[in-house]
C-alpha cells in the first residue's frame, strides 16, 4: 500500500471511515472542525520567511546583541509583514477577505514576539541567534514502521519548524491558527513528529504545539508522554489504518458526537456504509457553505443533496403526539363532554398541538379546559394550555423529549428560497413544521428588534441569523458587522464567517458608535448612486450593474442597551438608528438589534418605531412581550429557542435551530 501520512492519523484519530474513504477516493481529506481557514497561507509565509533567515532584510542584519525584545519584534514583524504583502499578491482572493487578512496579520505578528524573545539578549545578535533557531521549516520526514505480524508501513510526515535542532532543547514545532477543540489531535500530531525526527535524523525533540490566535499559547508535551502516546495508541492505530485501506467496510464510525454532519465525505459514508450515522450537533453551517461553480451557480453540499433523513421523520414525535390525542380525548368524555380530535396532531420541535371539537357544543370543551389541563399535569407530567383560535380548539403540550432543530437542515429545505437574494434569512422551524423565513428586503422586516431574557436562546437565535444570510452568497454579496459587548456571542462564528465580516467582530463601545456613524454616511453615498443610476434600490442596482453589486450590510448588535448607558454614546447611538432605520433599506443597509431587558428604559420609542421586523423570546412579563410585540404571549415562551415573531404577516411561533 502507499504511505499513510501523519495527517490521515489524526483524521483516523476523529473517525476511522474518514480515513478509509478518502483512500477510496484516492484524494486527500481536509476536516473542517477545529481547522481555519487561514493555515495554508499562514505556513507558506512562514516557510518563506524561514528560508530568507540565512539572508534577512538590512534593518535586521543591522541589529546589535544589546538590542531589546521589543525593538527585534518589530523588525521581525516588519520582516513578516513583507512575507505578508507577497502572499496578497500571489493570492488575490484573499483580498476579498479582509477580516481573514487581519487574523492572519495578527497571527504573524504574535508569531513575531514569540521569535523576539528566543533571539534577543545575550553575546550573539539577533541574526546569529535567528539562523540557529530556525534553521529550515516544513521538513519532510518518512519511517518504515514495523508492524506486529512481520507487516511494514511508511508513515510521512511534514514538520513545520525545527527550533535550535542542534541544542539540547531542540523542539518539533508545529504551528495552529485554530481553537483548542482539537488540543488532543494537535498533541498527538507533534508525538508523531518527535518519533519521526528520532528515528530518521536522531535527533531528540520536544514537542511543541504552538497555537497563535486568539492569543500566543505555547503548550509543551513531555517526550516521556509523547513516546507512550505513540507506542500504545498511534503505532497500533497505524497498523489499523494499513487494514482499513485495504478494506473499508471494516473502518468503525466516530466516536465524536459532533462530526457527522459537516464531515467532507458524508454523502459518500452514508452510501458506503449500510447504516446511517445518526444526526449529531452542527457546527457552524458557514463551515459546509456551498462553493460557487466555474461556470457559475451554486455546487451543492452534501447538506444541499439531501444526504441526511428528511427533518420530518421524527417518529419519537409522532408516535407521543397520538398518545396524547388519545389522552386528551378520554378525559373529556370521562368529564361527559362529547368531544374528538379528527385531524392528526401537530407535531413541532417542542410542542405537540392536539386539536378538539365538539359533537354539539364546543363550549363544554371550554369549560373543562382547566380540569384536562390541571389532570395531564398530575397524572401524566405534562405541561399543557389551551387556546382558542379563530374558532379551533387547541390543547398545547410540551414535549417530554423535544427535537433539536438543526440549521443546516433548515438550510437545505429553502435552498432555492435563501439562495434567490441577499438578505433572506431563516428564523426557526414553525410548530406546523414549516421554516419560518424572513427577508430584509421586505420593508415590514427590513430591520429587527430581537428581545429575550437570559436563558431565552437569544443568542442561539442570532447565531443562526448571522449564518444563514452568508450561507448561499459570496462576501461580494452579503457583509456583516457582528458588535458584541458582552464578548460571548459571535466568537465561535469568527472563523466559519470571516470572509464575510465587513470588520472584526466590535466588543468597544466606541468603536460600534463610530461603525454606525460611517453607515450614514455609505448609506447617503449609496443614494447617490441609486439616483445616478435611476433605480430605486439595491435589488434594481444590482440587476442594472452586475458586473459590481453593492453589498448588503447587515448589522447584528447582541445587547444594544450598552450601548446606551452613557450620554456620550446614547445620543449618537439612537440618532444613527433613527437615520438607518428610516432610510437605509433602499441602500441594502440593515440592523438587528437585540437585548435581554426589552423594557421602556431600554427599547425607547425611537428603536421602536424604526425596526419594523420584531421578535421576542422568552421574557419576564406580559409587559416586557408587549414591549416587543405590541401584545402579551413571551412571557409564556419556553427558552432554549422558543420564539414568536411578527415579521409582516402576523405573529407565529417557531423554534430557534441550533448552529
Amino acid at each position: 500500500m502507499s504511505a499513510i501520512s501523519v495527517t490521515e492519523v489524526r483524521n483516523a484519530l476523529r473517525c476511522p471511515r474518514v480515513f478509509a474513504l478518502g483512500r477510496l477516493r484516492d484524494q486527500p481529506v481536509r476536516f473542517v472542525v477545529g481547522s481555519s481557514s487561514l493555515g495554508a497561507a499562514f505556513h507558506r509565509i512562514v516557510d518563506r520567511f524561514a528560508q530568507t533567515v540565512a539572508t534577512p532584510p538590512e534593518g535586521f542584519a543591522a541589529l546589535e546583541a544589546s538590542a531589546s525584545v521589543e525593538a527585534v519584534s518589530r523588525s521581525i514583524r516588519r520582516w513578516l509583514m513583507m512575507q505578508l504583502a507577497g502572499e496578497l499578491e500571489a493570492t488575490p482572493a484573499l483580498a476579498s477577505m479582509p477580516a481573514e487578512v487581519d487574523d492572519l496579520a495578527e497571527a504573524l505578528r504574535q508569531l513575531a514576539a514569540y521569535l523576539a524573545a528566543h533571539v534577543s539578549g545575550g553575546p550573539f545578535t539577533p541574526e546569529e541567534k535567528l539562523q540557529a533557531f530556525l534553521p529550515d521549516s516544513e521538513v519532510a520526514l518518512e519511517h518504515l514502521i514495523e508492524l506486529e505480524g512481520g507487516e511494514t508501513a511508511l508513515l510521512r510526515g511534514r514538520i513545520d519548524a525545527l527550533h535550535e535542532p542542534k541544542a539540547r532543547e531542540a523542539q518539533v514545532v508545529e504551528y495552529k491558527l485554530s481553537g483548542e477543540e482539537n488540543a488532543e489531535l494537535d498533541r498527538a500530531q507533534v508525538a508523531l513528529y518527535r518519533y519521526l525526527l528520532r528515528e530518521v535524523a536522531g535527533v531528540d525533540a520536544t514537542p511543541v504545539v504552538l497555537r497563535l490566535t486568539p492569543a500566543l499559547k505555547e503548550t509543551v508535551v513531555a517526550p516521556a508522554e509523547a513516546d507512550a502516546l505513540v507506542e500504545k495508541r498511534l503505532l497500533p492505530l497505524v497498523g489499523q489504518m494499513r487494514r482499513w485501506a485495504e478494506a473499508p467496510r471494516e473502518a468503525p464510525p466516530t466516536p465524536r458526537s459532533d462530526l457527522c454532519p459537516v464531515c467532507p465525505v458524508r454523502a459518500a459514508c452514508v452510501e458506503e456504509y449500510p447504516s446511517w450515522l445518526p444526526q449529531r450537533d452542527m457546527p457552524p453551517s458557514g463551515a459546509a457553505r456551498p462553493r460557487p461553480k466555474p461556470a457559475g451557480g451554486i455546487e451543492e453540499t452534501a447538506v444541499e443533496r439531501g444526504a441526511e433523513p428528511p427533518a420530518d421523520a421524527d417518529t419519537a414525535g409522532q408516535t407521543a403526539a397520538e398518545a396524547m390525542r388519545k389522552t386528551i380525548v378520554d378525559i373529556l368524555r370521562k368529564q361527559g363532554v362529547p368531544a374528538e380530535s379528527k385531524k392528526a396532531p401537530i407535531v413541532s420541535a417542542r410542542v405537540i398541538t392536539v386539536e378538539v371539537t365538539g359533537k354539539r357544543s364546543i363550549r363544554k370543551i371550554d369549560r373543562a379546559s382547566e380540569d384536562v389541563i390541571h389532570q395531564l399535569a398530575a397524572e401524566h407530567d405534562a405541561d399543557a394550555t389551551y387556546a382558542k383560535r379563530k374558532g379551533r380548539r387547541l390543547f398545547q403540550v410540551v414535549r417530554e423529549t423535544p427535537r433539536v432543530v438543526q440549521l443546516p437542515t433548515l438550510l437545505r429545505r429553502e435552498a432555492a428560497w435563501l439562495g434567490e437574494s441577499s438578505g433572506r434569512f431563516v428564523l426557526g422551524e414553525g410548530e406546523d413544521g414549516s421554516v419560518v423565513k424572513a427577508d430584509l428586503g421586505d420593508p415590514n422586516c427590513c430591520h429587527v428588534l430581537v428581545g429575550g431574557s437570559s436563558g431565552s436562546g437569544k443568542s442561539v437565535l442570532l447565531r443562526a441569523v448571522a449564518t444563514s444570510l452568508v450561507h448561499f452568497h459570496s462576501p461580494a454579496h452579503v457583509r456583516l458587522t457582528l458588535i458584541d459587548p458582552k464578548r460571548v456571542t459571535f466568537k465561535s462564528l469568527e472563523a466559519s464567517l470571516g470572509s464575510h465580516l465587513a470588520h472584526p467582530i466590535v466588543y468597544e463601545v466606541d468603536r460600534a458608535i463610530a461603525i454606525l456613524d460611517d453607515l450614514v454616511d455609505l448609506m447617503e453615498e449609496r443614494y447617490g448612486l441609486l439616483d445616478e443610476a435611476n433605480v430605486q434600490d439595491l435589488g434594481e442596482y444590482g440587476e442594472e450593474h452586475p458586473e459590481a453589486p453593492l453589498a448588503r450590510h447587515v448589522v447584528i448588535i447582541d445587547e444594544f442597551a450598552d450601548l446606551t448607558v452613557t450620554k456620550e454614546t446614547k445620543q449618537p447611538f439612537l440618532a444613527a438608528v433613527q437615520r438607518l432605520g428610516a432610510k437605509a433599506r433602499a441602500a441594502g443597509i440593515h440592523l438587528v438589534l437585540a437585548t435581554q431587558r426589552p423594557d421602556a428604559k431600554a427599547v425607547p420609542g425611537v428603536i421602536k418605531a424604526n425596526l419594523p421586523g420584531r421578535v421576542a423570546l422568552r421574557v419576564p412579563s406580559g409587559t416586557n412581550s408587549r414591549i416587543i410585540l405590541d401584545q402579551k404571549g413571551a412571557e409564556a415562551l419556553l427558552g432554549k429557542g422558543d420564539l414568536l415573531a411578527e415579521l409582516g404577516t402576523g405573529v407565529v411561533r417557531a423554534q430557534a435551530p441550533l448552529v
